[in-house]
């Protein structure tokens, strides 16, 4: 199996080396028909466009974002052509979770906000700003949410 990685995603050599026979890393605007024709699986970030001029004709039955986004790929010509596709969800909630604490911590420690008595307003609560609500929620601050898709899915909150 030929796999081809952006390499910008740190970490993934040691365990897509086990998976795969041959793997090639070049950066995420390298990836053109000519690389991609021979290879089974991409992994990718959003700055390689996955869409029929890239992907036709080529051998590629996967493709992996290491990002939670995923309107670089043209998921309608990947149902056609076969192409499994998946992205991360969530894969970054931890890190955001993390800067924004050590943000509101420094808030308070250097412009002398105390966090007990303000309010923090979240818009979207997915992966990442559930995270957030609940960090904000254990330090004391209150917490407003607003996130339209899931109230007009019956939500509340």
């Amino acid at each position: 199996m030929k796999v081809i990685v952006d390499n910008k995603i740190p970490y993934i050599r040691e365990a897509i080396e086990q998976l795969a026979d041959e793997v090639v890393y070049l950066p995420g605007k390298a990836f053109t028909p000519e690389v991609v024709k021979d290879a089974d699986a991409l992994i990718i970030r959003t700055r390689t466009i996955c869409n029929r001029e890239l992907l036709e004709g080529s051998n590629v039955r996967f493709i992996g974002t290491a990002t939670i986004g995923f309107d670089h790929i043209d998921t309608a010509y990947c149902q056609q052509a076969g192409i499994t596709w998946s992205n991360c969800p969530g894969c970054n909630a931890g890190a955001v979770e993390q800067y924004l604490h050590a943000v509101l911590l420094l808030l308070q420690k250097e412009k002398g906000i105390n966090l007990q008595e303000s309010c923090l307003g979240i818009i979207g609560v997915g992966h990442v700003g559930e995270r957030i609500r609940q960090m904000a929620q254990r330090i004391g601050l209150k917490v407003l949410l607003n996130d339209p898709p899931r109230a007009d899915e019956g939500e509340e909150g």
